[in-house]
C-alpha cells in the first residue's frame, strides 16, 4: 500500500492484506506470558506514571532462646514496633513505570483514496487498512521498546561494569551451529530454561511458574536446530506436535498451530516458543539508543544480534499499556481524513537477573569470547536506553518520604533526605 507518482499522477497502490501480515507481528508479549500488562487509564497517563508494588517477606530467622535478635539474621525493617511491640506488617518495594512514550503520528487519507473505486473491490475500505497497519506499526513498537528495555536491564542487571566468567555463566548459555549436533541446541535451551526456574532474590521470588514464562527466539538457524530432534528421532505424533505447532499428544487435539502473525511457532520445555521478527529486532536496536551508521554501534548490533533464545517469566517485566484510540478528522487542507491514534506506553523490567539467554556465534563460540562480547555489549548501551524508565538503581528507598523526578526528556534528579536535588 502507498502512493507513487507516474506521468505526473499520483496513484494509490494497494496491497492486499495477506501480504502485511505476513511482514508485521502482533503483540508477541502475551498477557501472562513473558510480561504483565496493566492497562492504565487516560487520566494515568497525564500522571506520567504508574507504580507497582512487590511484597517482601519477612525473612524471619531462628534465635537462641533468651536472645533478644536474631544476630546478624536480624530483619531490622520488620523488629517490632517500640511503641506497641507488635511486628510490622510486610513491607513492599515500589517500582515505578513513567508512561512518557507515547505513539500520536497521524496519517492523511485524501478523499480519492477513501472513496476510490480500487478500494471497493477489497474486504475493506481504504482507511479501514490504514487503520490496521497503524496498529500493526505500533505493535512494532510496543514490541520493540518491550525488548529493548528487557535486554538492557538484561546486561546491567547479570553483570556488573566489569563481567567476570562467573556471571556469563549464570546468565547465558553457549550454543555452536554444527550440523552433526542434532541435540545442542535443546539442551542449551532446556538448561537456560532451567536457570529461570531458580527464581529471582531481588523480587523475592522462589521460583518462577513454567506456564508464565515466554521464550523468544531471536535467529531461524536456531529454531531449525531446536526442532530437529522431534523431527529426526521422536515418534510420528512428536512430529506433527512440532509441524503443527502444538497439540495434544494423548488426544490429538488440536490447540493451536504455528502463526507468524503472532510470532507463535511451538511449544517446549514447558512454555511457548515466539519468533521475533526484523522489524520488531530493528525497533530494539533503536529503542536502545543503537545507531547501525555508528562503528561502534554496528559492533554492538552485531553481538546482540548472536542472541538466539531470551526466556522471559511473566512477573520480571511489567508493561503499562493505554489500548489503542483512534479519532478521524476532516484534513483541513484537502478533501479527506486524517487518522490521529493515540497510545501511551511504559515497561519496566523489574529485574534483570530473572531473564535468561542463549547466544550463538564467533562473538560466543566458547566462554572467553563469551566474557569478551558481554564486557563490549555492556559497555556499548550503559546509558543509551531512548527515553529511559525511572532509574532501575534508584527506586525511592521502601518506608521513606523520598521523591525521584522523571521529566519528559528523560532524565532524572536525585533526592536528599526527600527533596529533590536541583
Amino acid at each position: 500500500m502507498g502512493l507513487f507518482n507516474l506521468s505526473h499522477q499520483q496513484v494509490a497502490r494497494l496491497v492486499s492484506r495477506t501480504v502485511y501480515k505476513n511482514l508485521y507481528q502482533d503483540i508477541v508479549h502475551k498477557d501472562g506470558f513473558g510480561i504483565t500488562d496493566r492497562f492504565v487509564r487516560p487520566e494515568q497517563t497525564k500522571a506520567a506514571m504508574v507504580d507497582i508494588y512487590v511484597p517482601i517477606p519477612l525473612n524471619g530467622r531462628f534465635r537462641m532462646r533468651g536472645a533478644e535478635t536474631n544476630g546478624l539474621w536480624a530483619n531490622t525493617r520488620n523488629l517490632p514496633d517500640a511503641s506497641n511491640g507488635q511486628r510490622r506488617h510486610v513491607l513492599s518495594k515500589r517500582f515505578t513505570i513513567d508512561i512518557l512514550k507515547r505513539y500520536d503520528e497521524n496519517i492523511a487519507i485524501s478523499e480519492d483514496e477513501v472513496e476510490g473505486v480500487a478500494a471497493t473491490s477489497l474486504d475493506e475500505g481504504f482507511e479501514q487498512i490504514c487503520r490496521e497497519q497503524i496498529e500493526q506499526d505500533i505493535a512494532i513498537n510496543v514490541n520493540g521498546y518491550t525488548f529493548a528495555t528487557q535486554i538492557y536491564q538484561f546486561f546491567m542487571d547479570s553483570f556488573s561494569a566489569t563481567p567476570t566468567a562467573e556471571e556469563v555463566t549464570k546468565a547465558i548459555e553457549l550454543f555452536a551451529y554444527d550440523a552433526a549436533d542434532k541435540s545442542g541446541a535443546l539442551l542449551s535451551y532446556k538448561l537456560a530454561n532451567a536457570k529461570v526456574s531458580n527464581g529471582d532474590s531481588k523480587l523475592f521470588a522462589g521460583f518462577f511458574p513454567a506456564d508464565a514464562r515466554q521464550a523468544f527466539i531471536w535467529d531461524t538457524t536456531y529454531l531449525v536446530y531446536l526442532s530437529l530432534p522431534a523431527t529426526n528421532h521422536a515418534a510420528d505424533i512428536a512430529a506433527k506436535m512440532v509441524a503443527g505447532g502444538g497439540m495434544n499428544a494423548f488426544t490429538n487435539e488440536k490447540k493451536t498451530v504455528a502463526d507468524f502473525e503472532s510470532g507463535y511457532v511451538g511449544w517446549a520445555d514447558g512454555i511457548p516458543i515466539y519468533s521475533v521478527l526484523q522489524q520488531i529486532k530493528d525497533a530494539t536496536w533503536y529503542y536502545m539508543g543503537l545507531n547501525p551508521a555508528n562503528a561502534n554501534d554496528a559492533l554492538t548490533i552485531q553481538y546482540l544480534s548472536q542472541l538466539s533464545c531470551l526466556i522471559c517469566p511473566s512477573n520480571a517485566t511489567i508493561r503499562g499499556l493505554r489500548p489503542t484510540s483512534f479519532k478521524t478528522v476532516d484534513d483541513p487542507d484537502v478533501q479527506g481524513v486524517i487518522i490521529q491514534p493515540k497510545v501511551n506506553m511504559g515497561v519496566r523490567c523489574l529485574s534483570g537477573n530473572s531473564l535468561k539467554a542463549v547466544f550463538s556465534g564467533a562473538g560466543f563460540k566458547d566462554a572467553t569470547t563469551a566474557l569478551a562480547s558481554v564486557t563490549s555489549i555492556r559497555a556499548g548501551i550503559a546509558g543509551r536506553l531512548v527515553l529511559p524508565n525511572m532509574d532501575f538503581d534508584r527506586d525511592p528507598a521502601v518506608n521513606q518520604l523520598s521523591v525521584l523526578t522523571t521529566t519528559a526528556a528523560g532524565t532524572q534528579s536525585m533526592t536528599a533526605n526527600g527533596v529533590p536535588v536541583v
